[in-house]
């Protein structure tokens, strides 16, 4: 009769005085750690172990039992493995929650193990919003004087948006993927990334050797994620929405989101076209020699302009002023708010830059949110969801007429931005001059699929990544946006 196998520990119960430590896990993640002094040789092999119940912990093999290992554990495999030394796990490198780590020893035994049921991918998702929570910094860990490339990129999810910076062989493998990804913004997975604090703000960033980056995984959370984001432009304007006229607006008792064709036939003068915002994109507002964002309930010192623009919108017979924000405004523009913000030179107000009156006599579509928060702002006008200049949907929606029937109901969409969102706050009248506009962090555009260049920074990494992030900052600053054209998404 053979021997009762003794049952597994649960990786989450796993602690020093436990005695003999016997598990079953995959191997989520392993990476090889180069020594300091020379890249050429490896100092450890780093392991991130998940059980059926989707515990983590970290696992490490050091440089004198590699010979006995290596070639014995890949990653995404699973295995039973038994004696190892329970650790405290101290220190900036962390890649679990777990308070112990696992440290391989001569005596410490590997098994293959077919047939299990763990979780292949073990993602403990957290929104953007959670991230931009964290107020405390953590170590970077890289050499100084090394010359390294980066590229920061914006991650939005339903919560927010969120800077992320990647460096050296992580910017020719985001490259990649995203060359080969479909049409549309992509969805993002990145796992075993670090937080770092910039300029009061929390960010994603790599960590060489470790982070492990996705696009458009085919796993349920990247699918439902996919699912409820913003339609492509022609299922909203031609088959999501209602449609309704211009003249038909202003005495609507209907709540609802509706479609409208109109021609923009002036740009209202005199009005703010422009808002000093947070990062979070709520409005700010000055106080004691810095901003407060009521949103983020704290005080920020760097912010960036967006776009409140009022414009008359006519159908021929009526007209009514509708209100377009940040996205929307930069799409017809072609140019974010802060190149017309610097380029002006002046307070908050006034008259529009001229570039705006190019567009009067346009053809566009909007959507209108009718709804009670969204539809008449206090002054009679409308704040618009979305605009679409594209001529060919122009045509197909005013040759399909007056009225249609959607054929497609609307689920709680994914805001690529929160423009919507953003409460309406008064900019006193002696608004600080912009002396700012020098440190403005201007957001890159969204562009639909292209073949990737290699626009990053080549730039010295250090331990203090404050002056690489100023860098790119200015770089991106002078560049102008580009048309963000989606057909589908």
């Amino acid at each position: 009769m053979s021997k009762v196998c003794k049952k597994f520990d649960v990786v989450a119960e796993i602690m020093p005085n436990k005695g003999s430590v016997r598990i079953k896990v995959r191997v989520l993640r392993l990476w090889k750690v180069p020594a300091f002094l020379n890249p050429s040789e490896i100092s450890s092999i780093e392991m991130i172990l998940i059980d059926e119940k989707g515990a983590k912990i970290h696992a490490s093999i050091r440089k004198q039992l590699l010979y006995m290992f290596e070639s014995k554990i890949q990653e995404g495999e699973v295995y039973q493995m038994s004696c190892f030394a329970v650790i405290p796990q101290v220190g900036y490198y962390r890649a679990t929650l777990h308070p112990y780590k696992l440290l391989f020893q001569i005596k410490t035994q590997v098994q293959p193990f077919k047939g299990s049921d763990i979780c292949k991918y073990g993602l403990s998702l957290t929104s953007l919003a959670d991230v931009c929570s964290h107020n405390h910094d953590y170590k970077f860990l890289v050499g100084d004087g090394k010359l390294t490339k980066m590229v920061v990129v914006e991650l939005t999810d339903a919560s927010g948006k969120c800077e992320c910076a990647l460096f050296g062989d992580y910017v020719e493998e985001l490259n990649k993927k995203m060359g080969k990804a479909d049409e549309g913004l992509p969805v993002v997975v990145i796992k075993f990334a670090k937080i770092k604090i910039f300029r009061d703000q929390a960010s994603i960033q790599n960590v060489i050797n470790t982070t492990r980056i996705f696009i458009n995984p085919d796993i349920p959370e990247a699918v439902e994620f996919k699912n409820r984001a913003k339609p492509a432009m022609d299922e909203e304007f031609l088959r999501m929405h209602p449609k309704k006229k211009v003249s038909e607006l202003t005495d609507l008792e209907e709540d609802g989101i509706f479609a409208i064709y109109g021609v923009l036939s002036g740009i209202v003068q005199g009005e703010d076209w422009w808002y000093p915002a947070c990062k979070c994109h709520r409005a700010v507002i000055p106080d004691s020699g810095a901003y407060y964002c009521n949103g983020c309930s704290k005080h920020v010192f760097q912010i960036v302009p967006r776009f409140k623009v009022k414009v008359e919108i006519s159908d021929g017979g009526s007209t009514c002023v509708f209100v377009i924000f940040d996205s929307d405004m930069s799409y017809i523009m072609e140019k974010s708010c802060a190149h017309f913000v610097g380029k002006s030179k002046v307070s908050n107000g006034g008259s529009c830059p001229a570039e705006f009156d190019a567009q009067v006599g346009s053809k566009m579509l909007f959507i209108v949110d009718n709804g009670p928060r969204q539809s008449k702002i206090v002054d009679g006008t409308f704040r618009v969801k979305r605009v679409c200049m594209d001529s060919q949907i122009i045509q197909k929606f005013i040759a399909d007429g007056p009225f249609v029937t959607p054929v497609k109901a609307m689920s709680q969409a994914i805001e690529v931005e929160s423009d919507n969102d953003i409460d309406d706050v008064d900019v006193v009248a002696d608004y600080q001059p912009l002396s700012f506009m020098k440190d403005v962090i201007v957001t890159p555009p969204v562009v639909a699929k292209t073949p990737y260049k290699e626009d990053v920074v080549v730039t010295a990494v250090k331990r203090n990544l404050s002056e690489v992030f100023d860098g790119a900052t200015k770089v991106q600053g002078k560049k102008s946006m580009r048309r963000v054209k989606i057909e589908k998404e």
